[in-house]
């Protein structure tokens, strides 16, 4: 008897499930197939959602290039296309505010780094001179580029889409 009650409720509960997915999927499905299908494309579908959610880069080794290839010296150095600049090592740089803002990018991680054979004394100098390009290059492009150093500056990246400034946060990268 005890079998035979379960088996009832068993096959009850799943009739009810499969009323209740019919009650709800039917209307659903009706309302998705009346929708006009979407002529975007992925690219301007993505560009849609890149509008209103910016886009954080988390790893750019800009700092380190412009040391490598510049001497840290940014005078002659164009940001606006950086295919322009001279570049002699094997570290290609695919960072220009032309390919930022066409990329919609709202944010970057900007590495400071120093090979493993500086160590004390000049590993310090080396970060410091690439912190201080960086906030050159930042005085140099004031209407591209806004360093975030608090957690506040960090949450406002995303008001920061409307005015269409990049925000960039310095990390210290090691490698051991």
């Amino acid at each position: 008897m005890a079998l035979t009650r379960k088996f009832l409720i068993t096959i009850g509960s799943l009739i009810t499930i499969v009323i209740i997915g019919l009650a709800v999927g039917i209307p659903v499905g009706i309302v998705v197939g009346r929708q006009k299908p979407t002529s975007l494309t992925v690219e301007k579908q993505a560009s849609q959602i890149l509008e209103n959610n910016p886009l954080i880069d988390g790893h750019n080794d800009l700092a380190w290039l412009i040391r490598t290839n510049f001497a840290n010296s940014i005078a002659d150095f164009d940001l606006y296309n950086v295919t322009r600049n001279q570049i002699r090592n094997d570290t290609p740089s695919h960072t220009d505010i032309t390919r930022l803002r066409q990329g919609q990018v709202g944010g970057q991680f900007w590495s400071i780094y120093t090979r493993c054979g500086h160590q004390g004394k000049d590993a310090t100098i080396s970060f410091l001179e690439q912190i201080d390009l960086m906030n050159r290059i930042i005085a140099k492009y004031p209407d591209e580029f806004q360093m975030a150093t608090t957690k506040h500056q960090i949450f406002l990246c995303s008001s920061l889409i409307t005015s269409k400034i990049i925000m960039y946060i310095l990390i210290i990268e090691l490698k051991t």
